[in-house]
């Protein structure tokens, strides 16, 4: 008889397929915690970013999951810099789907991708179509993603959901949110917002991880592994403090905070890669997708089992927003606003 797996190893398992060329292969396979009961609905589709979606459906359930990755599929320190202004989070846009809460934010590159993906197209049909015509209004629909993926799935949940459940007062427990190693892509009044309408909705986070970090608790990577004995390098540091300045700068401009959602959320680990090498591997490999089913004792994916269908690109990648220098407020060195 085969094992039954809780949802949380589940959506991690959706979320860490979504790295692999073969989608529709992959969840072919008995062996992964999904148990090869779900299939694709819709997609997969990589979008201009490079983000990817799809849609997936549990047979014995009837339930569907709409699972993102975001645009990186290996990580590093340099591609952490990155995210910094790929996801453009100095500057912020209001988000309109709490429409029941006012000076609602999310950083403006999560806005921007996120809106891309809405209208990414299978097989002549945009997931907004398929996600509001194709799943049935009763039907629980999951959403998931790990790193990047799950920052863009926190903020397309609101989306959908606003969709499917135009009562903006009202909890939603039919969308159920899982995010893995998700940065925070909101400020505090997003977060207390998506709080109260997802009542289903978990975050989980790596305590050795240091993206989930970003962007609310910079500075606690300086120290991530220093009781292990292995400690943050200074280049590292110091691209930690002048990032944490630009965003104390830019949140005060905007009297708007990023905050995590769900609180605390729930922690995994901590468990330390023994030995380890250096900081920077340390920190991809706490990162990884298959570290977090681990931690959540669930299989490892294993890249490219069987043969399947792979995500069409739908054109070349844009070009990623670039700061003007009189664009950015002006500096102000100033403590962090409590929540």
């Amino acid at each position: 008889m085969s094992k039954t797996w809780p949802d949380q190893a589940i959506m991690m398992t959706l979320s860490a397929i979504a790295y692999q060329l073969d989608i529709s292969g992959q969840l072919k396979n008995p062996n992964y915690a999904t148990g090869g009961d779900w299939s694709l609905v819709w997609g997969p589709v990589q979008d201009d970013y490079g983000n990817l979606a799809y849609v997936a459906k549990s047979a014995s359930k009837g339930a569907f999951a709409l699972v993102i990755r975001g645009s990186l599929t290996t990580f590093s320190w340099a591609a952490f810099e990155n995210w910094f202004y790929d996801l453009d989070v100095l500057f912020q846009r209001p988000w309109p789907y709490f429409r029941n809460t006012p000076g609602t934010m999310v950083s403006s590159g999560s806005y921007i991708q996120a809106s891309n993906l809405t209208s990414s197209t299978y097989a002549g049909q945009t997931l907004a179509s398929f996600l509001t015509q194709g799943v049935p209004a009763g039907s629980t629909l999951y959403v998931t993603g790990h790193s990047l993926g799950g920052n863009l799935a926190t903020v397309l949940a609101s989306w959908i959901s606003a969709q499917r459940n135009p009562n903006p007062g009202q909890p939603d427990p039919k969308t159920q949110v899982y995010t893995f190693a998700a940065p925070s892509p909101g400020n505090t009044v997003f977060a207390s917002a998506y709080n109260q309408r997802f009542p289903n909705s978990w975050r989980y986070w790596n305590q050795l991880d240091a993206v989930p970090n970003a962007w609310d608790n910079l500075l606690a990577i300086n120290s991530i592994y220093d009781s292990y004995f292995l400690p943050t390098p200074i280049l590292v540091q110091g691209a930690v403090d002048s990032m944490e300045a630009a965003l104390l700068a830019s949140e005060d401009y905007y009297n708007s905070y990023y905050q995590q959602t769900n609180g605390p959320g729930t922690p995994l680990g901590p468990s330390f890669i023994i030995p380890a090498p250096d900081w920077y591997t340390e920190m991809e490999g706490q990162h990884a997708h298959n570290t977090y089913l681990n931690l959540l004792d669930a299989p490892p994916v294993v890249p490219e089992m069987f043969l399947g269908e792979r995500a069409p690109l739908r054109g070349p990648i844009l070009e990623r927003p670039i700061l003007k220098k009189e664009q950015v407020p002006p500096l102000i060195i100033t403590r962090r606003r409590a929540s």
